[in-house]
């Protein structure tokens, strides 16, 4: 055979075969890759001048300040609405204050100044032999109180005071006189406690003269002070104890009177706050 004789060529087998597509597919995604990176590129940004930022200050400035404003407004209308409803809550306490307030003085008449005006006489007079009804009367009833507490509407005073929102009545003029009010009727209540110590101290004091029985018959089963078909004799008349139940009872009737006077002041002062808001926020009589 000649040496130049071509040897017949061969299949390329599986292994060629499989390589040459590997490279292939590694030379196409090299080729990919070098597409995409020359895809993604950074785009060029357009350089804003002064003018455009200072107008975007502007803007964001007029925006925060016009919610500012609106936020104001807002809770204005809010705070006169709240203070038309605590000025007319103020108006019906006062309104009840004036109904009830008589019904106080006429108590301190019935109760303090009568029987302070009639017991100094009665005692000077007075035996253990002798009617002495309304000895019993008189004392029963002078010891007893009735605070103002009771008479007076604190409601919205008071849920002013807990909200704190005593602000939010805008009229000096109101505000004072309202504050000036509820003063007043703290000094009353403060003066009925001093009260109430001194009757305690004539109950104490009166015990020698009085009887225990006679004294429980000037009261019926709902506690109401009444003139009783028997007649009550005193314990003792000891000159002593009556001077200084007498005493007492001057005390008791000089400070009853004058608590009386301020209760009366009270009153007016509500209907002329009346007239007040009626003239500053138009609230109907």
């Amino acid at each position: 055979m000649s040496e130049n004789q071509d040897f017949p060529k061969q299949p390329p087998n599986e292994e060629t075969a499989a390589e040459t597509g590997q490279q292939d597919s590694t030379i196409s995604l090299s080729e990919a890759s070098a597409t995409n990176m020359e895809v993604h590129h950074h785009p060029n940004v357009e350089k804003k001048n002064f003018k455009e930022y200072f107008l975007e200050f502007i803007m964001i400035f007029l925006a925060v300040t016009m919610g500012f404003f609106a936020e104001n407004i807002r809770e204005h209308f809010v705070n006169k609405e709240k203070e038309n409803q605590y000025i007319k809550s103020f108006y019906e306490d006062l309104s009840n204050d004036e109904r009830n307030l008589p019904a106080l003085i006429e108590s301190i008449r019935y109760s303090q100044l009568i029987p302070g005006d009639s017991l100094p006489a009665l005692l000077s007079s007075a035996s253990t032999t002798t009617h002495a009804n309304n000895i019993y009367r008189f004392f029963r009833l002078i010891i007893r109180q009735q605070g103002i507490g009771v008479f007076v509407t604190s409601r919205t005073i008071e849920q002013l005071k807990n909200a704190g929102d005593m602000r939010l009545i805008t009229n000096k003029q109101i505000a004072d006189n309202l504050i000036d009010y509820y003063k007043d009727i703290a000094f009353v209540a403060d003066l009925q406690q001093y009260l109430g110590m001194m009757k305690g101290d004539l109950l104490k004091g009166s015990r020698p003269l009085l009887n225990s029985f006679d004294y429980d018959k000037v009261a019926d089963s709902l506690d109401n002070i009444v003139d009783p078909p028997a007649t009550l004799y005193l314990r003792s008349t000891n000159a002593d104890v009556i001077n200084d139940c007498l005493l007492g009872i001057s005390n008791i009737k000089s400070l009853s009177r004058g608590v009386s006077q301020m209760i009366i002041g009270i009153k007016r002062k509500a209907g002329n706050i009346k007239q007040l808001i009626h003239s500053k926020y138009g609230i109907e009589k």
